[in-house]
């Protein structure tokens, strides 16, 4: 980490080769040479691609595609980011439904306001011919 931070380490006697030979594919992985630089949104490649090998070490051999990895700085982000693939959209394909969480039972989600206003989202898609509801919930 230090010799991506710090290229200029790269120099220096104090640090073994095969760290600075693995410091130098990261950062040619990285625009710029630089981990400041922008990189792709699922991440770098370089670093995709060991994950998926050692997927394919710890799962006995099953390839895994590092076409198929999406990093994240965390599980919160990773979340965030296939929620908001999920819920995209525009016009008719335009997806969500607003609902109100329980402010009286520590934030949490009241299903039967759920369903509430998913019923309401229909109503009004279907009215305005303007967007598609889904769910899962048996209502």
């Amino acid at each position: 980490v230090a010799l991506c931070t710090y290229p200029n380490l790269l120099d220096s006697p104090s640090f073994p080769e095969d760290a600075k030979k693995r410091a130098r594919r990261i950062l040619q992985g990285c625009g710029g040479n630089s981990l400041g630089s922008y990189t792709a949104s699922p991440g770098i490649n370089c670093i995709r691609e060991d994950v998926a090998s050692y997927i394919g070490r710890r799962d006995g051999g099953v390839p895994a595609d590092p076409d198929n990895i999406y990093l994240t700085t965390g599980a919160s982000d990773g979340i965030t980011t296939i929620l908001k693939i999920l819920v995209s959209g525009g016009g008719k394909s335009q997806t969500g439904v607003n609902y109100y969480l329980d402010e009286e039972n520590c934030w949490a989600l009241d299903v039967n306001e759920l369903c509430r206003s998913l019923k309401e989202a229909k109503a009004y898609c279907n009215l305005k011919d303007r967007c598609k509801t889904k769910s899962a919930l048996k209502m």
